[in-house]
């Protein structure tokens, strides 16, 4: 006679289902950090691609850096609406980077319209949305922000290199805060930020975050205000008005260097000021008075912050 057949009696299988309920538990943790590794690996590769197509930039216009956004040009000393090659009225820095990244927006869809041109902020009514993936960052999980030109997730270093704000008092003999920016004055590109995750205007991502403000209010370059000047911060935050680097690759925020390079950094190695909550202090900012903290010597162009040190000093 043949031997019956053995089923599994009820406690093998709960082994058997703890024991795998207990390798999940161990592998998901480690998929959830392959994953965010991943995504900071393609943010890396972004921002190194948007940095290589500033160098070429670079080169193909006198050396001279683009600006955070230019409303304004000035013909015969009249100023007027700046509109560029696609049709772009008063653009954000991402359009002046085309070469090795392509437009930051498929121009293509708003060719019918009136002389051909729109406008940055929006297309009637409707914020207007980047379609270049090299301008996006899969660590950014909002929605609302996710490929929004204003509110995307990259800032650029515009109090250093290229403001093109009119507000008055402007510089003696200038139309612009501090635009253009000559390459020339930048000592060290291997250690000044180019464009890094920004986090809009307050403790959470926010809004206005294509300016990406440094730690140190660059009152030397004629900075007189942090990045967003309108308003605060959506999600309920400080309005403090602020657009420093955003931690959010696993405690580390991307940037890219003008030389081309990119890095993974925290907060304090960037030179930010924090606050015993562990948040962004804005040095210099109305009702935040200058302290001996916040260092601007990865934003300066020199690698050194001269008020920095003098504050320091003993």
């Amino acid at each position: 006679m043949s031997a019956k057949r053995r089923g599994f009696t009820l406690i093998e299988l709960l082994v058997v289902v703890a024991i795998i309920a207990l390798l999940i538990s161990i592998l998901l943790p480690s998929l959830a950090a392959a994953r965010d590794q991943s995504k900071s690996v393609v943010c890396l590769s972004n921002l190194k691609r948007l940095g290589i197509s500033t160098v070429l930039y670079l080169h193909d216009n006198r050396g001279l850096f683009y600006p955070l956004r230019l409303h304004t040009t000035f013909v015969n000393g009249m100023p007027q609406v700046y509109v560029n090659e696609y049709g772009a009225q008063e653009p954000r820095w991402h359009w002046f980077i085309p070469t090795g990244a392509g437009p930051v927006v498929d121009p293509a869809p708003f060719a019918s319209l009136p002389g051909g041109q729109f406008n940055d902020d929006s297309l009637n009514g409707l914020a207007l949305q980047m379609t270049n993936n090299y301008f996006l960052d899969p660590g950014l999980a909002d929605a609302r922000y996710a490929r929004h030109i204003e509110s995307g997730p990259y800032g650029f270093n515009y109090q250093y290199l290229g403001s093109a704000r009119t507000d008055p008092p402007l510089p003696p003999g200038s139309d612009y805060d501090n635009f253009p920016v000559h390459e020339g004055i930048i000592r060290a590109p291997s250690a000044t930020v180019l464009i890094g995750d920004s986090r809009g205007a307050g403790i959470k991502h926010g809004f206005h975050s294509y300016s990406l403000d440094p730690p140190r209010l660059g009152t030397e370059v004629h900075a007189a205000v942090f990045g967003p000047d309108d308003g605060g911060d959506p999600d309920g935050g400080p309005q403090f008005l602020m657009s420093p680097v955003e931690m959010r690759h696993r405690g580390r925020g991307n940037v890219a260097f003008v030389d081309g390079h990119a890095e993974a950094l925290r907060l304090k190695q960037l030179g930010y000021q924090l606050d015993a909550n562990g948040n962004v202090v804005p040095n210099g900012a109305p009702g935040f008075p200058l302290g001996s903290v916040a260092s601007n010597k990865l934003w300066t162009g020199q690698n050194r912050d001269p008020i920095h040190e003098q504050l320091a000093a003993p």
